[in-house]
């Protein structure tokens, strides 16, 4: 059914975050082509009018010919806090069809319940839509099924034909562009196809070879089973791989008889490496970075996200020839475990007097170093823990809440004893509990076996971070108690 046919096509990682979605889409691996399957509904089609569906009103049934216009759009509805997006219906001319009704127009559906991934379709425009029915016979569309714009779809258009007409299908096939990383692309250098690049699969027994047409459209037929290396001849200073990861694209298993869409990007090679250094001059152990093209910085726009860790190092990579501006604490959190206000390089307080960073093509920039000054007020704080009996298996957790700024990680310092860095200016409720392994009681005479308490807590302690006595609490567990089976 549908599910499958999404399972095979959908390669995406949309774990962008965006001040509206929440919404994560898995990533699928190869598996074997199902084909176009009874029920699935995929069609290329153009939207024609776009509707909100009032919550009261009934739910109309799929167009399956051409109808009358629909309602005007309602009026945006204000919802409760965790209510229902509301459902908006979008009709569409069937441009062409390669599974379902045979209809000059259908409606599609998207939001409610599934509004974080809802798809959100511009009247006018052209898309590939690959629908999923809803209890109620209604066909819905989200961002994690593989409908897409048109132009998105070149390589996939192809194979469904193929696919509706009962055609060789392509075992491997995607498009080849140049890009950059998500936030950095030129606002006058979108991504473009590259055609006529060589391109080549291999595995331990088995070499393929193909070139990527003028659309940057690429495929492998009769692809066997195995391991595969996918590698291109690209420009110089280019690097395969997608945009989304780091590093080079890693090898993957195709089973036989697979139908395999695999979208690569030409990145550039350019890195750029650096510390973010507290007052003292040593790195943070936590610090989270974005970096912006330069006279593209915004207060409320994301940019290329970079996370500098134990080691005390970040690395921006695929960056290509300009100049960049360097944040530290964008949004400007209160962080005790980096208690510092947002900083640009080379730790300056206003954007402008940030100093650009200028990479080369290619260019590998190291000791990218950024100094912060005026730390919050911290203190450190220990939570000692203690088990009524012998501690049972099972994993702990310990929690610092704070009523102001972000919470605070836990530092394990040795079995049972934890630390915590506190911003002064906050008060925090620390707790842990332990996650038990399931586990029973054995009988005893007289006595019937019982299943194990699954989770055991500790009672919670308010600590002021502003009281300087304040330097550590013990935490106890009750023995985990059990219910008769």
């Amino acid at each position: 059914m549908l599910v499958r046919l999404i399972g095979i096509f959908v390669f995406l990682s949309l774990a962008i975050p965006t001040a509206t979605s929440a919404c994560t889409c898995s990533r699928s691996s190869p598996g074997t082509c199902p084909g176009l399957q009874p029920g699935d509904v995929v069609f290329l089609g153009t939207v024609t009018s776009v509707a909100v569906v009032p919550p009261t009103a009934p739910s109309p049934a799929p167009s399956a010919a051409p109808s009358s216009d629909p309602p005007p759009v309602a009026p945006a509805q204000t919802s409760e806090p965790n209510a229902a997006a509301p459902v908006v219906r979008y009709r569409f001319y069937v441009d062409e069809r390669f599974a379902g009704p045979n209809s000059s127009e259908i409606d599609v559906f998207s939001g409610g319940d599934d509004g974080d991934c809802a798809y959100r379709f511009e009247q006018g425009k052209q898309y590939l839509v690959i629908t999923q029915q809803e209890g109620d016979e209604r066909l819905f569309a989200t961002i994690c099924n593989g409908t897409r714009p048109a132009a998105d779809a070149r390589a996939l258009i192809p194979q469904l034909r193929a696919m509706r007409d009962g055609q060789h299908v392509a075992s491997v096939f995607g498009i080849l562009r140049r890009t950059d990383p998500p936030f950095l692309s030129a606002p006058d250098d979108p991504d473009e196809p590259l055609g006529g690049v060589s391109l080549h699969l291999r595995s331990h027994d088995d070499r393929f070879e193909t070139a990527t047409g003028s659309d940057g459209v690429y495929d492998f037929y009769d692809v066997h089973a195995g391991t595969y290396n996918f590698t291109a001849r690209l420009p110089a200073r280019m690097e395969l791989t997608q945009k989304t990861l780091t590093g080079p694209l890693p090898p993957f298993r195709i089973p036989n008889d697979a139908c395999y869409e695999y979208n690569v990007d030409a990145l550039p090679t350019g890195h750029i490496h650096g510390s973010v250094l507290d007052a003292k001059g040593k790195p943070l152990p936590l610090a989270s970075l974005e970096l912006y093209r330069a006279g593209t910085y915004s207060d409320n726009r994301p940019g290329l996200w970079g996370f500098q860790g134990a080691k005390g190092v970040f690395d921006f990579d695929h960056i290509g020839p300009g100049d960049y501006i360097l944040v530290f604490n964008r949004t400007n959190r209160m962080a005790p475990d980096s208690p510092y206000a947002r900083a640009f390089y080379p730790g300056v307080s206003d954007v402008d007097e940030a100093k650009p960073i200028h990479l080369k093509d290619g260019e590998d920039l190291l000791h990218v170093n950024m100094k912060l000054a005026g730390a919050f007020p911290t203190r450190t704080f220990r939570v000692h823990l203690k088990w009524t009996g012998p501690k049972p298996l099972g994993t702990v957790t310990v929690q610092a809440k704070a009523d102001s700024g972000n919470n605070p990680s836990a530092r394990k310092i040795a079995e049972g004893l934890y630390e915590f860095t506190f911003l002064e200016s906050a008060n925090y409720t620390v707790s842990a509990w332990e996650d038990l392994v399931p586990q029973r009681h054995p009988s005893r005479k007289g006595a019937a076996a019982c299943a194990i308490e699954p989770r055991i807590a500790s009672t919670a302690v308010g600590v002021q971070g502003s009281d300087p006595t304040a330097k550590e609490v013990t935490l106890i567990f009750s023995k985990p108690s059990c219910a008769p089976q």
